[in-house]
C-alpha cells in the first residue's frame, strides 16, 4: 500500500509511505529514503501471505515515526 501523507505539525511537507502485508514500510520525502523499516522474515505464527492487519500498522507504525523526527527540540 502506498499512500501520501501530510503531518499536521509540518504541513509543508508531503511525506511518502509505503508497506507491505508484513509490517515493513519506507517513508520518503521528496523523492528520497527518510526512514525504512523491515520486519522479522521469520517467526512463529507469521501469516504466510501477510495480512491488512499488519499492513495498517505499519502506516500507522510510519506516521508516529514522521511525528518523532520531525518534532521539535526543547
Amino acid at each position: 500500500m502506498r499512500i501520501s501523507y501530510v503531518s499536521e505539525a509540518w504541513p509543508e511537507t508531503t511525506y511518502e509511505i509505503e508497506s507491505d502485508r508484513f509490517g515493513s514500510y519506507t517513508i520518503r520525502a521528496g523523492g528520497r529514503v527518510i526512514k525504512r523499516v523491515t520486519s522479522v522474515t521469520e517467526y512463529l505464527g507469521r501469516p504466510k501471505w501477510g495480512s491488512k492487519k499488519l499492513e495498517l500498522q505499519a502506516i500507522e507504525d510510519a506516521k508516529v515515526a514522521i511525528s518523532a523526527f520531525r518534532s521539535p527540540v526543547g
